[in-house]
């Protein structure tokens, strides 16, 4: 797996790792979102070599946000695992689809100030949210509105940006609670802030790290397609039962060295993680419509088919 450029807008490169070109293997560009624990197959399928055994060499670029989408209609990137902004998109009618899912539960934990210790608690305060009327904005909402609050009524939201400016945010007294993910949710409550609720107790619906791909793509080289879904269930499934192992990995790859966060962390991820790489429809129904809410205007139904195609995974299976 190699890394390169993309000519696309506001790109962040990172590189992932480096191996000899071979004339055997297809060269392929896929764009990831971040380093995060729901990734992690990707990564695991390219250490352990499973795109090449499959006949791929992967060129994996960081590209943060839509822009991922963006440079995968441009023809920028051949796959991306924007698995979010790939929902979105073709529930907005583009020709893309999610045929892998990674992660089927949202990673978000709602933490809050230390003598904070319940969302009511949260009446008259100020929680921060990364956008407007994105997905972690509706979530806390979602969370809120369960919890008998009004938002920007009983609880006020302030944007506070990407996940490191809400951690500051949050330390410096500046915002009450907010949705992080792992390893920063467990960073803060080491230092006695509190966890008081899980987004996925109150929206399982939600897809972290996934396979997007074009229709065009699926069309004219499904054989690609499958190869690549094939060895990152391999890697997805090799993470799930290889502890030993994936407690030497994350460390490097996260950045990590504490060994009760790493475990703690790994953990979490056997909680998280789609079992093959695909959902039922119900879950994909969910997906749909918790999409719709964010993209707002008016609610048409979106069959399934036109979103996911998860053939793919089932083939490979």
């Amino acid at each position: 797996m190699r890394i390169g450029y993309v000519p696309v807008l506001v790109v962040l490169f990172l590189t992932i790792g480096a191996s000899p070109i071979s004339a055997q293997l297809k060269k392929v560009r896929f764009s990831t979102t971040g380093i995060s624990i729901s990734e992690l197959p990707f990564k695991v399928a390219h250490l352990k070599g499973f795109y090449r055994e499959e006949g791929l060499d992967v060129e994996t670029i960081l590209i943060r946000g839509a822009v991922g989408m963006q440079a995968l209609l441009g023809g920028s990137v051949d796959y991306t695992s924007a698995s979010g902004s790939t929902i979105a998109a073709a529930v907005r009618g583009l020709p893309v689809k999610l045929v892998f899912i990674s992660s089927s539960k949202p990673q978000f934990e709602l933490i809050s100030q230390p003598q904070i210790k319940s969302v009511q608690e949260l009446k008259g305060k100020i929680v921060g949210i990364s956008s407007r009327g994105g997905s972690n904005d509706l979530l806390m909402q979602t969370i809120l509105q369960k919890n008998g609050l009004a938002p920007n009524k009983d609880v006020t939201t302030l944007i506070v940006g990407a996940q490191e400016e809400t951690v500051i945010a949050l330390r410096t007294g500046r915002i009450a609670a907010a949705l992080l993910t792992p390893p920063r949710n467990f960073m803060l409550q080491r230092d006695g802030f509190n966890r008081i609720a899980y987004s996925g107790d109150y929206m399982s619906t939600y897809a972290n790290g996934g396979i997007g791909v074009t229709d065009e793509k699926i069309k004219t080289n499904s054989a690609e397609v499958l190869a690549l879904v094939k060895a990152t269930i391999k890697g997805l499934q090799y993470s799930m039962q290889n502890r030993a192992e994936m407690l030497k990995v994350i460390p490097p790859y996260l950045g990590i060295k504490d060994t009760a966060l790493v475990e703690q962390l790994y953990d979490l991820y056997l909680t998280r993680q789609s079992v093959d790489g695909s959902v039922d429809d119900s879950w994909m129904r969910g997906a749909i419509e918790f999409t719709q809410k964010t993209l707002g205007g008016a609610v048409k139904e979106v069959p399934p088919s036109q979103v996911f195609d998860f053939s793919f995974v089932q083939k490979a299976r």
